[in-house]
């Protein structure tokens, strides 16, 4: 059972090849297989790591930087950064609160969405670049820090939409769990990374909430769709915030 909600997590959030599940899976597993959520981060960050770890041998600073961007999206195949384009969309038009809900349901991307994906990488980009090899260690905790972090829009506020993709996971996310994935989460950023991914931590949880906060209160709850822009943003919150606090 276990084993069956991490692999749903992991084929939800990554784009790694694994074998069909045998049987179909429920709408209440796949909810409930947010639990896994941060462990897949940490694994796409194993994947990160190995991937500096091997490349930093044979490439300069700034291509290494490109090929850690890429290989990103390339596992996870871009699902957060879909959100926070169609996020970004909705937020940035200054709108009523309903039409910000109506274009963000809407898969065409406009100029908005463009402009805050060309900052995000940037910024994202340059980060990453910027990495030595005595701090290849963030590029563990990034991923696993922001899949559990966003949890905090999902159980502190409500949704926005009477159905949608992220009701389900609101609806069966609780206090508990999330709160014990955190402790977790917390001591594996400590010892991975030591000061720097308690800070890290720390500065994210904090960014989160105000932004589902600020957001909640101007269209009355969240969205998948947000939930994905503040994994795309708490990745690169965690790595402005260590970066000060890196060896």
């Amino acid at each position: 059972m276990i084993l069956r909600g991490f692999l749903i997590a992991l084929t939800f959030l990554t784009r790694i090849p694994l074998p069909a599940p045998k049987v179909e899976i429920t709408s209440e597993e796949f909810s409930r297989s947010y639990h896994y959520y941060p462990l897949v981060g940490l694994i796409l960050g194993l994947f990160l790591w190995l991937l500096a770890k091997a490349s930093i041998l044979y490439f300069p600073p700034l291509v290494l930087g490109a090929f850690l961007l890429v290989a990103e999206l390339i596992l996870t195949g871009g699902i957060h950064l879909d959100g926070f384009m169609d996020s970004m969309d909705g937020l940035l038009s200054a709108r009523s609160p309903e039409r910000i809900l109506e274009i963000m349901k809407d898969s065409r991307i406009g100029a908005h969405a463009c402009m805050a994906l060309v900052g995000l990488l940037l910024l994202k980009f340059t980060l990453l670049a910027s990495l030595t090899p005595s701090q290849f260690s963030l590029l563990l905790i990034m991923p696993m820090i922001s899949r559990w972090v966003f949890q905090i829009g999902v159980v502190g506020f409500p949704y926005a939409r009477p159905q949608g993709l992220g009701k389900g996971i609101h609806e069966t996310t609780r206090w508990v769990p999330f709160l014990f994935s955190g402790c977790l989460v917390l001591g594996a950023s400590f010892y991975l990374v030591g000061f720097a991914g308690l800070i890290a931590l720390g500065v994210c949880v904090i960014a989160v909430t105000f932004w589902a906060a600020k957001i909640s209160s101007l269209l009355g709850g969240l969205t998948g769709d947000l939930y994905g822009a503040f994994i795309e943003l708490s990745e690169v919150v965690c790595l402005l915030a260590a970066f000060p606090f890196l060896n």
